[in-house]
């Protein structure tokens, strides 16, 4: 099976002694402004146009997902599927030349990678072991200035079944949760969304997300800073999907609800195949690929609203 596609303000106040009574007095200093907050966007706002990513257009990518500051691009291509990284200066300027993440890469498909907030883990899919499914890697490093080392297998979240697939992690912005999808048993169809909570030792046993799962293909979980949104693609057949796999989200008020029932991201979607897999911190940016109807070619994309 081909898969195409990391306040608290003091304020001080001087108090000077008198030692006499022609001593002039001496003026608290002026209190800081307050810091304003972060401008936020609606998590349920409509994104304008999608856009190539600048630096990226010709790019033949899958999943790409981005550092919180929005310098640090890693993706997949699709021919063949390998891991990339790119960079850039600054979040208004274009990324720089794409290079291979060499060590992770091997004669077989990679694709799919997901870096940790601090930037030290890489998380990716390989069907490098032959004769079983497509597995989740990891990668560590102890400092963002190195390359990452030898992965290994995920063997805690991996199917005891060797020959079911586990593709598309997705790490949470806190580090707490790794979203994935899986062909395991338990699910509704081919391919759905689970998620296993950290724990002390590593991580909980998966679970499979019950309200965003369909019979059909659903891949690539997504979820904001935050862990309110979610985005991920289907080819569930309902009104108004327009093929092949379409943009679906999902809100809740807290993290401990459940998600709502999904519903199209109608501005994100043609006739072929679209999947969010990135969301800016601020609700503001989602990054993602989409391939025209029949063209088999994904290319990288920026949508974006205001606050």
């Amino acid at each position: 099976m081909r898969m195409e596609w990391g306040l608290l303000l003091w304020i001080t106040v001087g108090c000077g002694g008198v030692s006499s009574s022609t001593e002039t007095p001496v003026d608290a200093p002026a209190m800081d402004a307050p810091v304003d907050a972060p401008r936020m966007c609606d998590p349920l706002a409509k994104f304008g146009a999608p856009m190539p990513i600048p630096g990226l257009a010709m790019v033949d990518g899958g999943t790409a997902r981005l550092s919180p500051d929005e310098l640090t691009i890693y993706f997949s291509s699709t021919a063949p599927a390998e891991l990339w990284v790119a960079h850039r200066s600054a979040s208004t300027e274009a990324f720089g030349a794409p290079a291979l993440i060499a060590a992770q890469n091997s004669s077989s498909l990679e694709f799919d990678p997901t870096v940790s907030s601090d930037g030290l883990t890489l998380w990716f899919s390989s069907n490098r072991v032959a004769n079983e499914g497509t597995h989740l890697y990891v990668a560590t490093r102890a400092s963002t200035l190195a390359e990452f080392g030898v992965p290994g297998v995920a063997a805690t979240i991996n199917a005891t079944d060797t020959t079911q697939a586990d593709v598309h992690p997705f790490l949470t912005a806190d580090g707490n949760e790794l979203w994935f999808v899986s062909s395991r048993a338990g699910g509704g169809g081919a391919l759905n969304i689970w998620h296993a909570a950290r724990t002390s030792g590593g991580f909980a046993p998966p679970a499979i997300v019950p309200e965003l799962n369909s019979s059909s293909e659903d891949w690539l979980p997504t979820l904001s800073a935050d862990r309110l949104t979610v985005y991920f693609a289907s080819t569930r057949p309902a009104a108004g999907t327009k093929g092949g796999f379409d943009t679906w989200r999902s809100h809740r008020s807290t993290v401990n609800d459940g998600f709502r029932e999904p519903t199209l991201v109608d501005e994100l979607n043609t006739a072929g195949n679209e999947a969010v897999t990135w969301l800016s911190a601020d609700n503001c940016r989602v990054y993602g690929a989409g391939a025209s109807s029949g063209s088999g070619i994904y290319r990288l994309y920026v949508a974006t609203r205001q606050p």
